[in-house]
């Protein structure tokens, strides 16, 4: 019997960005899904096909307060620089790379030198002409 890994489902934290207060649950990519992604000929319809057969759940809504599906029509009403938001969330915890500090982060305080020693050393033996 084989073991049959199971895909993670990940919560997308937007806490500190444009996009504070979105909630998205998604499925993870497998390294092909990724490479594909990564490829410089990739099209923005690629994109949102990607991203919307991951998409479990979100808490976006419409304009009248109405949930917005999770399906591809649901998707493309959307913010463009949202969805691409969302992938990259994805694709950071996908491979388990901490999101960077944010900009507000304090850089805390410079740690003290150490103290040097100021004993004088003790002297060197004197040299022998004889070879060792």
């Amino acid at each position: 019997m084989g073991y049959r890994p199971k895909r993670r489902v990940y919560a997308l934290d937007f806490t500190g960005t444009d996009w504070e207060g979105l909630e998205v649950s998604m499925r993870g990519m497998t390294v092909g899904e990724e490479l594909d992604l990564a490829g410089n000929d990739i099209s923005a319809a690629l994109i949102v096909e990607e991203l919307t057969k991951r998409l479990i759940s979100w808490n976006v809504e419409d304009e009248e307060g109405r949930p917005v599906p999770t399906t591809m029509d649901g998707v493309r009403t959307q913010d463009g620089a949202m969805i691409l938001a969302i992938l990259d969330a994805l694709r950071q915890a996908n491979s388990g790379v901490p999101a960077p500090l944010p900009e507000t982060s304090p850089s805390g305080e410079t740690s003290p030198a150490p103290p040097i020693p100021m004993a004088p050393l003790s002297q060197s033996p004197e040299n022998s002409a004889v070879p060792a």
